[in-house]
């Protein structure tokens, strides 16, 4: 086991940050840890980087209390915080030397390891740029180099998207699958973007003002639902949202691309009927579609 948390709960004065808390996450596993701020996610982060200790309860990283024994579980470790350590005044190159040394690399493991980064983040053609210069979605980039440096076993990631540029996001979105499943490299991820969580994690946990709701795969979790399929139908134009939950009270309507949204159990087998229904009613239709609940759609399901 790579991760164990039993029962852990944190407190900060009066506000209880995390309760009864538990979950685990196995070698070669990537688990995306969603909710909204102030839900838990970066307490949880932090305890297992040994930052916090747990008010109640236990955490094992590797078996071990990273409160007070992180020293032997740093090295296994690779970490990319939400507001990452960047040293300006060096290179991206300079900056992974340095990281090396603390990490006791030889200098020719160090160089070597140091130049596959860089070209795996695709930032080889800036090795020698100052990180003062670079970009937002750059300085991710060279944090996640930084982050793979040791080869770690478990690598703890909170919030790696944020702000990103499209090129920046899907070289990291690529990136972590292939870890996991190349060199047995297990992830532990929060996000606010849920698209990409879903796109990368092989389970994911929601967590709510510092309690887990669910945690489980993708398909279980729509089951929680009560259906792993929706019913999408486009409309030719937008209508007022008071006539539209007077006609369809089980739909959600989508108003930024107007669309109603069903559960497909709430339907009842009788599609053709609803859209009937609607016509009758004098809504034009443009397009009705199939698709599974993403992961968006459960946790709003699971969390209101």
């Amino acid at each position: 086991m790579v991760v164990e948390f039993e029962s852990v709960g944190k407190q900060f004065k009066k506000l209880k940050a995390l309760q009864a808390v538990s979950f685990q996450i196995m070698e070669g596993e990537v688990l995306g840890f969603i909710g909204p701020n102030g839900g838990g996610k970066t307490t949880t982060a932090r305890l297992m980087l040994g930052f916090y200790k747990p008010t109640e309860g236990i955490v094992r990283i590797f078996g071990r209390n990273p409160a007070t024994e992180f020293h032997r579980i740093g090295p296994l470790v690779g970490a990319m915080l939400e507001q990452p350590g960047i040293h300006d005044g060096l290179t991206a190159y300079e900056y992974l030397q340095f990281y090396g040394g603390l990490f006791r690399m030889s200098s020719a493991d160090c160089e070597a390891r140091s130049q596959e980064l860089l070209k795996l983040v695709g930032l080889s053609d800036r090795a020698s740029g100052l990180l003062k210069a670079f970009s937002k979605g750059m300085r991710q980039r060279v944090s996640m180099a930084r982050s793979l440096l040791n080869r770690p076993r478990l690598m703890i990631l909170d919030e790696p998207f944020d702000a990103l540029d499209f090129e920046s996001r899907r070289i990291i979105l690529d990136l972590l699958p292939r870890l996991s499943k190349e060199e047995g490299t297990s992830v532990f991820v929060t996000s606010h973007n849920l698209a990409e969580v879903e796109e990368i994690s092989n389970r994911v946990a929601i967590i709510k003002q510092g309690r887990i709701v669910a945690i489980d795969k993708m398909e279980s979790l729509r089951k929680q639902v009560g259906s792993s399929t929706l019913l999408v139908v486009s409309l030719a134009r937008d209508y007022p949202k008071e006539k539209l939950e007077q006609l369809v009270p089980h739909a959600e309507y989508r108003r930024k691309d107007r669309t109603l949204v069903f559960q497909l159990d709430t339907v009842n087998g009788r599609q053709d009927d609803l859209l009937m229904h609607l016509l009758k009613s004098g809504i034009s239709i443009n397009s009705v579609d199939r698709q599974s609940a993403s992961l968006e759609d459960v946790y709003f399901e699971l969390t209101k």
